[in-house]
């Protein structure tokens, strides 16, 4: 019998809980690997997890993250503010540009990206000065932490890693150490929209992509990257949809959250309050449309997971007879990002919503693909509510991302408030001549079948 390979998942925060823990991805390791959970949240926010595989043997070791010094963010952020002049260039997109998000209340923080900014400046139309600068970032990290990450290496006796996401700075002295003690390490390139933001904070052997458009983002972003370390195996969040075990009769659903089953529902979900600031008044528009023209639709809300503001209070006081609020279940394992993780409740939910649905409505969202899984429809917002000098919603969707539309007709658009019936009205009497196009956006972003993505993401790892 063969001795079973080691493979350390690297968990830095709660978002890629869902995505990955959930998923069969640990079903299919479970064959070849033995499975450790390295993590810097407690050991308890994992309880979710040995629920989801009772029958799986997870280990749990934590994982002490260091502070970046000081000339190691430095030269981190200039060149990211490098990268994004350059590539807006490159791409003649502006909107890369909106990727730099300068701190406004700390001081010390202020002084850091002024000065990495004048850095970058001098970088930012030569490819190699950026790339050097890229280097000076990796070699401040000290002796000291990257031999700390050895010394657990060598306790974990660990074959490979699989980072959960590639956003975390903090990870890249493991990577410094994993590669120099010959430790295979690969990263999932978390969403759909993370390569043109210079966010690719790791350096590690393998980079696990979405799909082909990704590859051709990551060749374009990345060109150092080397074809052999891109390996397309798709994404394991959208397998949950495909379990026909999630699905909860209409009546159960509706009686769970407070629903009217004889009515048609219609989902709006929120996006966080950077991305949209005017969600509240979109959420408004469609809810008094509703009132004044349809009495036999309930429209349900779901905010932005990460989102617990009160921005949404008084239109759902307001419109309480057409609005029910059905919140993501979520827990907060400490009061920053870090902590927010997926209760396995919340697959549940996400998946009855989009299967009870006739569809849903947003700005630019990434649950038009969750929704897309089960073939429904999405509509996507195209009108500024409100007039505002630094948003709106012809910059969103010039985002980089968006050019997976191009050429295909997969979603439908509202243009205006007055528009808004109408869309309404074609969710009411069934849509088809978008679904064709709608798959066909689908399988530009993630490689199908999307039930298998799971078992290839395993494959590489072992």
């Amino acid at each position: 019998m063969a001795l079973k390979s080691h493979v350390v998942i690297i968990v830095p925060d709660g978002v890629g809980i869902k995505n990955y823990l959930y998923s069969n991805l640990l079903s299919y390791l479970d064959k070849t690997s033995i499975i450790t959970i390295w993590s810097p949240l407690d050991e308890g926010t994992f309880e979710e997890v040995k629920k989801c595989h009772p029958n799986i043997a997870l280990q749990y070791r934590n994982l002490k993250l260091f502070k970046e010094p000081i000339k190691t963010r430095l030269y981190r952020e200039a060149a990211t503010y490098a990268r994004l002049h350059f590539f807006t260039k490159k791409t003649k997109n502006k909107t890369l540009l909106l990727n730099w998000r300068k701190p406004k209340t700390n001081f010390k923080l202020r002084v850091l990206y002024a000065i990495s900014e004048f850095i970058g400046n001098k970088a930012k139309s030569d490819y190699q000065r950026i790339k050097s600068l890229e280097k000076r970032s990796k070699l401040n990290w000290t002796t000291s932490i990257i031999d700390y990450y050895k010394s657990e290496l060598s306790e974990l006796k660990a074959d490979h890693l699989f980072i959960t996401h590639q956003r975390v700075a903090g990870l890249m002295p493991i990577c410094i150490a994993s590669n120099s003690m010959g430790v295979k390490s690969t990263t999932a390139i978390f969403s759909w929209d993370n390569l043109p933001k210079a966010r690719l904070c790791v350096e590690t052997d393998f980079y696990a992509l979405w799909s082909d458009w990704m590859k051709k983002d990551m060749n374009l972003f990345y060109p150092e990257i080397l074809d052999s370390q891109l390996k397309i195996v798709g994404t394991p969040q959208f397998e949950f949809y495909k379990n026909q075990k999630q699905i909860k009769t209409r009546e159960e659903f509706a009686q769970s959250h407070g629903l009217d089953s004889n009515k048609l529902w219609i989902c709006f979900s929120g996006d966080d309050e950077l991305t949209s600031p005017y969600d509240p008044k979109y959420l408004q528009d469609i809810a008094e449309t509703i009132s004044r023209h349809f009495d036999n639709i309930q429209l349900i809300f779901r905010r932005c997971p990460v989102d617990f503001s009160d921005r949404y209070d008084k239109v759902l006081q307001d419109y309480r007879a057409v609005i029910v609020p059905i919140d993501p279940v979520w827990d907060v394992a400490s009061k920053s990002w870090v902590g927010y993780f997926s209760k396995i409740e919340d697959i549940s939910l996400q998946v009855n919503l989009a299967y009870h649905c006739l569809g849903v409505i947003n700005l630019g969202s990434t649950m038009a693909l969750d929704f897309a899984s089960l073939d429904k429809p999405c509509f996507y917002i195209n009108y500024d509510s409100v007039i505002d000098p630094s948003w709106s919603t012809n910059l969103i969707y010039k985002y980089h991302h968006f050019g997976t539309l191009d050429n295909l007709n997969p979603v439908g658009w509202i243009n205006s408030k007055e528009e808004i019936k109408k869309a309404l009205e074609r969710l009411l009497n069934g849509i088809d001549d978008m679904s064709v196009d709608t798959k066909k956006w689908m399988e530009r972003i993630v490689l199908f079948p999307i039930e298998s993505n799971s078992e290839k993401l395993s494959k590489i790892l072992t």
